[in-house]
Parts: C-alpha cells; structure tokens; sequence
C-alpha cells in the first residue's frame, strides 16, 4: 500500500443515503470518506462513545473513584451499616455507568 492516497473517484449518492452513511460514519467516529473506504474494503466499523458522553464518563469515572474510597473507609471503620450504604451506591454508580456505555453501542 502506498503511503499517500492520490488516486479519487467520484461517487454520487441520493441525499437520503449520504445522510444514513454520514450518520453511520459519525457514530464510528469517522469521516464519511474513511468510513466508505473502510467499509468498502472489507473493514466493520464499529460505533464508539459519542464525543458528547466523554466528560459524562470522565465525572462518573472520578465519582466511582470517590464512592470507592469511601467504601473502603467504611469497611475499616468496622461500622457495617455504613459500609453496606457505601457498597450499595457504590453498585448503583456501576449500574449507571454499565447502562450509559452500552446505550452507545
């Protein structure tokens, strides 16, 4: 394969098509072009987490890190009520992250 791609061939599509392969592409997180290329020759794309989920996932990933040590604090306090109220939101926060990662797959 070369390194530079320097031979182009027009395509037309019906609007309604551009607009499913654009939505198809975006949800791959590439361009339209990269994902018809791919596509074409041979490749699956596969939809990745949209860009706007990213600090959404960031803010759950440091609240889970929070609720994590909090646990642990609660299980060396030997204070059992506590410790149990920490695991349980502690699993809910999984839960939550679990259904946000897979409503983009």
């Amino acid at each position: 394969m070369p390194d530079r791609r320097t031979a182009a061939k027009l395509i037309r599509f019906h609007p309604d098509e551009l607009r499913e392969i654009t939505e198809c592409a975006r949800r791959s997180g590439l361009t339209p072009a990269r994902f018809i290329r791919e596509t074409a020759l041979g490749a699956t794309p596969k939809a990745r987490a949209h860009a706007a989920d990213q600090p959404l996932l960031r803010e759950l990933a440091r609240v889970g890190r929070s609720l994590e040590h909090l646990a642990r604090c609660a299980r060396a306090s030997q204070d059992a009520a506590l410790a149990a109220k920490t695991t349980a939101a502690l699993e809910r926060h999984h839960a939550l992250v679990r259904h946000v990662v897979q409503r983009h797959r």
